[in-house]
Order: structure tokens, then sequence, then C-alpha cells
């Protein structure tokens, strides 16, 4: 007993740790490369399994020949090199990066990756430009940049990306929309770096005052939607609420037909993948039962068997470009099916779009984030 409690507490202090400055993150910018060229002023090249160091004055192109190099047996990635500048900037492709760059094999060996190592406040001023736009209303790009050093630091804390493949990948997160994305040096602007250095060391935390992932998307179309909602995980903390202000701002309502036997093709997948039920749907048996937007789910006949599931689900299988958000209901007509949504994302979270009208309004980003996580409340770690 007297263990448990013992790690009960460590827990407690790992999921609350404080940091003394602003702390790295490790960003994926680049996988499964052939070549991977990197150039800049002083560099200083680091091989890893040599542990061989060398510096090279002036301007310089370093190129590795990542085939040649995947010579182990190893399915585990390993790292390969280590480059820093002297100037703080090293290009690659036509991109310019702050801090370091780390060359690895791919899992696999089917190439390399390439990680940028950096302070997480200069990445956070990158990414503000990709997430949202650098124009925006400043207190937006502050709530923004909450969320996404929140996210950032609860995958560097658990180490989940790692966690979940079994290995150690070396780094945090990827630059995509699997996580979260990011730009490089010549995006930044003053007002990204101002939203991301105004809010330095600021997340939020859930009421048991634990780091959890953040999540935010473009535009909700009306109602936020929880984890449990969109994926089977239930995060603590989160609550959907509605929102009658992204309306205003970007994609309007949308609409799509989707054809009887493409539905019914997509309804079988959802249910084998998904629920488990290797059932098909016959495309003359289904009777769809009535559906609201504020649904999280599907409830339909498959000749007399009742079958439920997420509209998350279908979304998957029918992709993004029919199905742009979670938020709809679905219509029988004739032969086909009439999908009527609104929004454009999967609607966890902050809405993006209901951030810059909230900070048009004149809301600061405290409340803004406030409005959008009710439960949760803002903390200071480094």
């Amino acid at each position: 007993m007297k263990i448990k409690f013992l790690g009960l507490i460590l827990f407690y202090v790992y999921s609350c740790q404080l940091f003394a400055a602003s702390p790295l993150i490790k960003v994926r910018i680049g996988k499964k490369l052939q070549k991977v060229n990197v150039s800049g002023i002083d560099l200083e090249r680091y091989i890893v399994p040599r542990k061989s160091k060398k510096t090279f004055s002036g301007q310089k192109s370093i190129e590795f020949n990542c085939v040649s190099n995947l010579k182990s047996k190893r399915l585990k990635p390993i790292r390969l090199a280590s480059i820093s500048s002297l100037t703080g900037l090293i290009n690659w492709e036509e991109d310019r990066y702050k801090g370091r760059l780390h060359i690895q094999t791919s899992e696999g060996l089917d190439g390399c990756d390439l990680i940028n190592e950096l302070n997480l406040d200069d990445y956070l001023s990158t990414l503000l430009p990709k997430e949202m736009n650098s124009t925006w209303p400043i207190e937006a790009l502050k709530a923004q940049a909450v969320a996404a050093r929140s996210y950032a630091l609860f995958k560097i804390q658990t180490k989940q990306v790692g966690k979940s493949k079994g290995f150690e990948t070396y780094y945090d997160l990827e630059n995509s929309e699997k996580h979260q994305v990011n730009g490089d040096f010549f995006d930044v602007t003053k007002k990204t770096k101002k939203a991301a250095y105004d809010t330095k060391g600021e997340i939020l935390v859930n009421p048991k005052d634990r780091m959890i992932p953040i999540f935010f998307h473009s535009k909700c179309g009306g109602r936020t939607l929880t984890p449990d909602q969109v994926w089977s995980n239930v995060v603590e903390g989160y609550k959907s609420v509605n929102c009658p202000f992204c309306h205003k701002h970007g994609r309007e309502n949308w609409n799509h037909i989707i054809p009887k036997n493409q539905m019914a093709y997509s309804l079988t997948r959802v249910l084998k993948n998904y629920n488990k039920d290797k059932g098909s749907v016959n495309v003359h048996k289904i009777t769809m039962m009535s559906d609201h937007k504020r649904e999280e789910s599907l409830k339909f006949y498959s000749g007399a068997s009742f079958k439920k599931i997420k509209k998350s689900r279908l979304r998957s299988v029918l992709g993004r470009s029919i199905l742009p958000s979670n938020y709809f209901n679905l219509s029988e007509q004739n032969d086909r099916y009439i999908v009527s949504g609104s929004g454009f994302g999967h609607g966890v979270g902050l809405c993006q779009f209901g951030a810059k009208e909230l900070a048009l309004q004149g809301f600061n980003y405290k409340q803004i984030l406030a409005y959008y996580f009710p439960l949760l409340r803002l903390k200071k770690v480094y």
C-alpha cells in the first residue's frame, strides 16, 4: 500500500514538474529520406557511431547518403549524426532552422529521418503562422501558443511517441497534421514571436493539476467535441461547449451526396475496423434513424440488426474531402444520402476561427482559453 501511494506521489510530481528554463523539443521534419544535404556557416558535425567531432570554418555543405549508411540489421532507429552551427542557423533544402539537426535511421531502415532540436518557444514562433495565421489578432495567437505548448510539453514529458511505438524514437512529435504543423526561421514574424514569448511557460492543466494533451482545430461549426466523442480515449478536463462565433469565418456550411452503395461499403468498413463487427451492410436493407449535427454517433438498422457507429469513424473511412468535419447530419433521398455539415477539422478543444472572432470582440487569450476549456486552468511551468 505504501509503495502504491508513493507511486501516486511521484506521478503527481512528474506531471506537474516545473522547468528551470524553456525546454528543448525534438521535431521530426523529414522522414525516409534517401539523401540529406545541409549547409551553413561554421558548422559542427558529430558522427555518433564513431564519436568523432569536426568543425568547418566558413560556408560548408554536408551531404549524407542514407542508403549507404543503412548496414545495421537493427530495425529500431539509431542516431547517425548531429549538425549545429555557431551562427545558430542551418539550411536544409529551402528552409532554415534554428537549433540542431539530427540525422538518424528511419523505422524499417528505408531511409533517414531528420530531427530539428530547438527551444520550445522558438518552435512555437514558427508554428503559429502555420496552425493559425500571423495576421490574426495577437490574443488569438496567444491562445494558440498556450494550446500548442501544452500539447508539446505533454508529448515531451510522457514520451508518448516512443511508448506508442515500443522503442526510442529520438523525437517528441512530428511536423504534420498528425501532431502539429510548424515552419522554419523565415516563417517567424514579430507578432508570432511576441505571442509565443508573452505566454512563455504557460500551459493548461486539468482539475488534478496534471498535463493533458490540448487539442485544437480549424472550425467546430457550432459546438466543440470532447476526445471520447471523436476517438476512444477519455481525457479528464474536457467539456463540449457551444460556439456561436466561428460561423463568421472560414469555410461555409457544406453538403455532399453519397450514393447508397458507397455508404453501404463505408459502413461495413467502419463496423469491421472499429466495431469488430464482421457482418456486412446490405445496400438494400439500410434504415437510418433520425440524425442531428449534435449527435456524435450514427444509428441505423442493417436488416433487423441495430447498429451504432461514431461519426468520426465514418469520416476516417469516407475521407476529409467528403466529410470535412464531424459536425454533420445525414438524410436519405431516393438512392442516395445527403450529408450536411458545418466546420472543418475534428472539432475537439480550441476552435481557431472561434478564437479569432472572440479576439476581434476584445477578449484576451486567458478569456478565450477559459471559454473553450472551462474545466482547465492556466499554469506557468517555466
